[in-house]
């Protein structure tokens, strides 16, 4: 089963809402929002601070929705993976929040949480199988070249729970046909109509889950991820209600984990950031389609992985580079094609690919293996996480 598709909320939830509301209610607000938010909390030991984040520096946050729902798993935060996966900056200077989606499929080699490589090139959602926050964070470090500030996971139990504590929320589902999942997990039967649409919690979740009926596939569907979060973000901005807060705290607090430090001390400071959730830009690192082993992965070109970092890179004030240094297997290195770009891997420092002046041009524009993912079945997926089971202690453990 799936889940591609909780990561909304988060660091809004966190931001937008406690802090938004920081500004309106006083210290009873204050004493309810901070003691349900320090539930959610959990560090993840590597961490140099987890104290007071002062609003004058821009902030990266890594958002992940989990496929750990107790509904229709039963799995805990341990048991599951990242099936979405969100990398937020937000400038308090420039007062403007880049989103970027990293596919999930996307081959890497995985980090150990020391940042060290664990010698496993796999998709990237199994670093989360294997070590969790701390391995997914140290992998794409390593695969971005920047450094995340915090993290934010969620279930979708929380999903549903958030959108439906805040009244529902708008989306715009430009697809031309209802949007349903029931076909492929029978466990969800809302329907999302053509058309903009309030959509309730059930409804909000099918429609940043499907995947399979949508032509661009995954793509498609992190695209619609990234519209519930923007949904999301303008709602929660708009609440002026202390009942209703109680609600969203609630959800948050029983569904999401994070090593944000929310207290009376850290709001007034996280207050800088506000204005910069108003201007959202959204991108994208996908790839082009290919099934290597049985298994179908994204493979982006180097070119692509240069725009996407210098993307992230702008978005926190940091010079451009040229040349790329990352654990991502890029398509010029896997299938020897030439590249102007250079490509260094993360961990060695290595060249793998040479510039040569010659740009690898693509057939076809990077698109999801749809026909793959049609013909995934739960057994095939369920077999796949067995298997990243099996070995995750000796990839958490490392070097």
């Amino acid at each position: 089963m799936k889940i591609g598709t909780k990561i909304l909320l988060m660091f809004l939830s966190i931001l937008a809402l406690t802090i938004g509301a920081g500004a309106i209610y006083t210290a009873t607000f204050l004493h309810y929002s901070t003691g349900e938010i320090a539930k959610t909390f959990r560090s993840i030991g590597n961490r140099e601070d987890e104290g007071i984040i002062e609003a004058t520096e821009p902030l990266t946050i890594l958002l992940m929705g989990v496929d750990t729902d107790q509904a229709t798993r039963g799995l805990d935060w341990e048991g599951g993976r990242s099936d979405s996966m969100i990398l937020v900056t937000v400038n308090p200077l420039t007062k403007k929040t880049t989103m970027m989606s990293l596919t999930r499929d996307i081959m890497v080699e995985i980090a150990n949480k020391n940042g060290r490589s664990s010698d496993k090139i796999e998709k990237l959602n199994h670093s989360y199988a294997y070590g969790q926050a701390a391995m997914s964070i140290a992998t794409i470090e390593k695969m971005m070249d920047i450094t995340i500030n915090r993290y934010v996971e969620i279930n979708m139990d929380g999903l549903v729970e958030l959108v439906d504590a805040i009244g529902g929320i708008k989306v715009n589902n430009t697809l031309g046909f209802p949007i349903t999942i029931d076909e492929y997990e029978p466990a969800y039967t809302a329907v999302v109509p053509p058309g903009e649409q309030l959509v309730n919690g059930d409804q909000a979740l099918v429609y940043a889950r499907m995947r399979y009926d949508d032509p661009e596939g995954d793509i498609g569907r992190q695209k619609r991820q990234r519209e519930v979060i923007q949904s999301l973000v303008t709602k929660l901005l708009q609440l002026d209600g202390f009942t209703q807060y109680k609600k969203i705290l609630k959800a948050v607090s029983k569904h999401m984990r994070t090593d944000f430090v929310i207290s009376n001390s850290t709001i007034p400071s996280l207050l800088g950031y506000k204005d910069a959730l108003n201007q959202v830009e959204s991108y994208q690192l996908g790839g082009e389609g290919h099934t290597i082993d049985e298994l179908s992965y994204q493979i982006p070109t180097a070119a692509h992985v240069l725009e996407m970092q210098n993307v992230l890179k702008e978005s926190l004030g940091l010079p451009k580079v040229s040349k790329i240094k990352t654990n991502i297997k890029v398509l010029e290195y896997l299938f020897g094609q030439s590249s102007p770009i250079e490509v260094i891997n993360a961990y060695t420092n290595d060249i793998e690919v040479e510039a040569n002046g010659e740009i690898y041009e693509p057939e076809t524009a990077p698109t999801y293996d749809i026909d793959y993912s049609q013909t995934e079945t739960s057994q095939s997926r369920d077999s796949e996480s067995s298997q990243v089971a099996t070995s995750s202690s000796s990839a958490e453990d490392g070097q």
